[in-house]
């Protein structure tokens, strides 16, 4: 009867009690014959599951559950509090840079410093309980306590420039080592995600749960690590997705054109800018695109793609441009100002720094404005334009601050250091 997959009744089984060997032969068929349990033991991967399941964490589970799960943050430690399900460069998809902490507003005095071994690009990234994730040019990511002692550290093997993003409980960035790496929370491996280039900017989570990333081109992925699509671009980007209100997903390239993208990655316009597009764009609550360029411009697109206007600077606009409550645009220059533009394209006002201002800026909950630039200094400035305070770090300031919601400012610099000040 070899290779005979018939399901026996409980009479036949009773009928087949002579001779004695016969019942475990029978048994032994039987269970094969059934569908296939669930492994008592922990699974290692999806081949021990059943086909609608996965393996997740060495347990056979449903992938929409796993999904949902992934995307919801931590139960909060305090009744009533309710954390957001997704932090990362510039806080939100949009790319405001706004805070709904307060910063210092006046001279801060340094509450601590976490040595990396080399420069700091990244902006740290505060997770649900305050934790501090940032990765360094040393190619260690790490996660530190609101203290500045270490919780742990993931060694990625190359340089980390992107900013954190975290979701639910999981811990996503790019790397040179050209993979998109998760992590849990505790600092486990949970996945990676070879790409085709070097990752230079932040993942953008998406309203449909997928993450948005750039390398040669866009790529979308979900939560589990799998590869959705990918379009490619002409060359290297260097721009974290924005994520605008039509469902749109944009990038800019460093032939300087703005893409849109649809959700299924079709292209629904592009437009060239004339210049580099080297920081990421951001939307207004209008759903006003703006834009940086290596032609010196802060350029205005409405949402089919057209251009509206362009703001002159001096120099390359590298940062990406934050956006205040009242709609004005703050961003930096490699001309050593930082600008105030209102939305209808005109300067309201401009702070000179000692250096080029690579930074993007970061808006506190009460207007304030918070920016690095390359001539060491952080600087604090009112939503008017008046300078309220600068600190010096000692070295270049690229990073884009993050606050506390005790206050604490949280920045990288071209020392190696990760800074906490209040």
């Amino acid at each position: 009867m070899k290779g005979d997959r018939r399901w026996y009744s409980p009479d036949a089984l009773r009928a087949s009690l002579r001779p004695p060997w016969a019942l475990p032969l029978l048994l032994a068929m039987a269970a094969c014959s059934g569908p296939r349990a669930k492994p008592s033991t922990p699974c290692m991967s999806d081949t021990e599951c059943r086909a609608d399941r996965i393996c997740h964490e060495g347990k056979c589970r449903f992938v929409e559950e796993v999904l949902e799960e992934l995307t919801m943050p931590p139960a909060p430690e305090a009744p009533g509090v309710m954390p957001r399900s997704a932090n990362g460069f510039m806080g939100d998809a949009a790319h405001t840079g706004r805070s709904e902490n307060r910063g210092p507003s006046k001279s801060p005095s340094p509450a601590w410093r976490y040595q990396t071994g080399a420069r700091v690009f990244a902006s740290p990234v505060l997770g649900h309980d305050g934790t501090i994730y940032v990765g360094s040019l040393d190619g260690q990511f790490v996660a530190l306590n609101p203290d500045g002692s270490l919780k742990w550290r993931y060694s990625a093997g190359q340089k980390i420039y992107p900013s954190a993003l975290v979701v639910g409980t999981s811990v996503i960035f790019g790397t040179h080592r050209k993979e998109l790496v998760s992590l849990s929370l505790e600092g486990e491996p949970r996945w990676k995600l070879p790409v085709q280039d070097v990752v230079d900017a932040s993942a953008t989570l998406g309203p449909d749960g997928r993450l948005y990333i750039v390398a040669n081109g866009a790529y979308a992925v979900d939560l589990l690590g799998r590869l959705r699509w990918h379009r490619p671009t002409a060359g290297h980007v260097r721009t974290a997705p924005v994520i605008h209100p039509a469902r749109l997903v944009i990038i800019g390239t460093t032939e300087g054109t703005l893409l849109a993208l649809r959700p299924d990655g079709s292209v629904a316009w592009e437009v060239p800018l004339g210049g580099a597009i080297e920081g990421a764009a951001s939307v207004d609550d209008d759903g006003r695109i703006y834009a940086g360029t290596g032609r010196g411009e802060v350029v205005q697109v409405d949402e089919s793609g057209e251009v509206k206007w362009r703001f002159a600077t001096g120099d390359e606009v590298r940062a990406t441009p934050a956006v205040a409550r009242d709609g004005t645009i703050i961003v930096g220059s490699y001309d050593r100002h930082v600008y105030a533009i209102t939305p209808t394209g005109a300067l309201r006002w401009k702070v000179a720094t000692g250096g080029r201002v690579r930074a993007s800026a970061r808006i506190d909950a009460d207007g304030r404005i918070y920016v690095g630039s390359q001539d060491n200094f952080l600087y604090c400035i009112d939503p008017n334009g008046a300078l309220l305070w600068r600190y010096n770090v000692g070295q270049d300031v690229d990073s884009t601050v993050e606050i506390g919601a005790d206050g604490t400012l949280y920045f990288g610099s071209d020392d190696g250091g990760v800074h906490a000040l209040r």
